[in-house]
């Protein structure tokens, strides 16, 4: 009997052990948001996502996306494909760096679809998709992992997306500086900034530009959303640069283009840089 006990505690520990307790509720949060996108329903859908998200696209070297961008490219896919359907082969927990399971959530199946064009159904296509959550229980992370190009080419549709200014997270800085030192010295310290950048930051763009009578620079930082712009501004001013940053140069001007969020608002003036905002009034990126 004592036996028996023993087995049967080290179960529990074991099952314990190998176990989360949001698993089931994001399980069936994932397999909601593919209900909803095979029917077509995006307002509900988008609702289980956290505004934070960054979706992982499958496309060789697109950019990872924000809400309102993979809003759009499911808009895409909307009107290239009818009948859209998903079998998964199998739903899995996912697990951190360390092997422990996080609540998160796997699935491998096969979609399977009708052409919008010509009525005709497109081949199976296998995928593998990945769902991470925030402790409001919203995906904070997607990623889609299938022959996205294969895919549309087997249509006729290049594998390109256009998404409106207005709806993409992208963010953008155009700064005006006044140089404080030789032509020579500046280009020198740029170079060296923007090698040390490449290598740390996420940015998209990073460039200088300057003058021909070398007293003014224009800066152009571009970020994929505003938790990078952020994160970017975070590390350089507690990084190893700001000091010499501000001996080289003076801001006359930052310009700020896109649609950054109240926070990056909030870390910018709390950090007392003055910025003009400008918003789209027309125009794409294309991704």
């Amino acid at each position: 009997m004592k036996l028996f006990s023993s087995i049967f505690v080290a179960a529990l520990l074991l099952v314990g052990c190998n176990s989360n307790v949001n698993y089931q509720k994001n399980l069936a949060t994932a397999q909601k948001t593919f209900s909803l996108f095979e029917s077509e329903n995006l307002e509900e859908q988008m609702g289980y996502f956290s505004e934070d998200l960054v979706y992982s696209p499958p496309s060789y070297e697109m950019s990872p996306m924000g809400k309102n961008e993979f809003q759009e490219l499911l808009k895409m896919y909307h009107s290239s494909f009818e009948a859209l359907k998903y079998t998964p082969e199998v739903w899995l927990p996912g697990t951190d760096a360390n092997g422990v399971l996080d609540g998160s959530v796997r699935t491998y199946g096969t979609w399977n679809s009708v052409d919008s064009n010509t009525g005709k159904k497109t081949k199976p296509l296998r995928t593998y998709h990945f769902f991470n959550f925030d402790n409001d229980g919203k995906i904070i992370a997607q990623g889609d992992f299938f022959d996205a190009t294969g895919l549309m080419n087997s249509i006729g549709v290049k594998n390109t997306l256009a998404v409106e200014n207005d709806n993409s997270s992208e963010v953008t800085f155009i700064i005006e500086l006044k140089t404080k030192s030789s032509k020579d010295k500046i280009g020198e310290f740029t170079q060296y900034l923007s090698d040390f950048i490449v290598q740390r930051e996420p940015s998209i763009v990073y460039g200088y530009y300057i003058s021909e009578d070398g007293k003014k620079v224009t800066l152009i930082e571009r970020y994929k959303n505003s938790q990078d712009a952020t994160q970017h501004g975070i590390d350089f001013i507690n990084g190893p640069n700001f000091e010499t940053f501000f001996k080289m140069f003076e801001i006359e001007r930052f310009i700020t283009v896109g649609n950054p969020t109240e926070a990056f608002k909030t870390f910018a003036k709390e950090n007392g840089f003055v910025i003009e905002y400008r918003t789209s009034i027309g125009g794409f990126v294309r991704r």
